[in-house]
């Protein structure tokens, strides 16, 4: 009896990342520089780039199943940071970068990367990863009823048929004729170049 494959990802229930709160107290409400503490905190969170393979268009990559998936933080901090890894919000690895092995059915949704180093933290934007849309299957061709006035039928069909035939027996009686002209025309060529010869 075989055992029942593991994700390379954990599935904890703590939450990777949650958005800091703000606070309505109007004291807390400045920074110490005296500025607006809610403008600067939604300044400071900017979503950075991940470099992911295969490439992600507008934030989604799409590839099959067993196949790999690589994200990679790519931005460098002024101090080491602590990198981790989370997947649909819960935490699921650590480091530079995430290696997806065999993508399962369980693997597919959003990732995120977050860097905290003793200065700041970094989010990374969103990566979804999804399955390729299906190729739409051609539909079933409808018969065509055909069209009375391009059908023939009766006279009209054995009158076409008919001149047909006259018109490749008038081709095949042309060229045998081109054929025969030509090869008499070689022969008076050839006997009076003989006759130039003897002479």
């Amino acid at each position: 009896m075989r055992a029942k494959p593991q994700s390379p990802l954990p599935r904890d229930t703590v939450p990777a990342w949650s958005p800091p709160t703000i606070t309505t107290d109007p004291i807390l409400e400045k920074d110490a520089a005296g500025g607006d503490f809610r403008a600067n905190l939604v300044n400071s969170l900017q979503l950075m780039p991940l470099k992911t393979f295969p490439a992600a268009i507008r934030g989604v990559i799409q590839s099959e199943l067993n196949y790999s998936v690589i994200l990679q933080w790519v931005v460098t901090m002024d101090s080491e940071p602590v990198l981790s890894w989370a997947f649909n919000g819960v935490p699921c690895g650590m480091g530079e970068k995430l290696f997806i092995r065999r993508l399962s059915w369980e693997q597919l949704g959003t990732y995120m990367c977050i860097a905290t180093n003793s200065k700041k933290q970094l989010v990374s934007e969103p990566v979804t990863i999804s399955l390729p849309e299906p190729i739409a299957q051609p539909t079933e061709a409808e018969p065509m009823e055909p069209d009375p006035t391009l059908s023939l039928s009766g006279g009209s069909a054995i009158g076409l048929l008919v001149a047909g035939i006259l018109g490749a027996g008038t081709l095949i009686a042309g060229m045998c004729f081109t054929i025969i002209q030509i090869e008499t025309g070689f022969c008076h060529v050839g006997q009076a170049s003989l006759k130039l010869l003897t002479s």
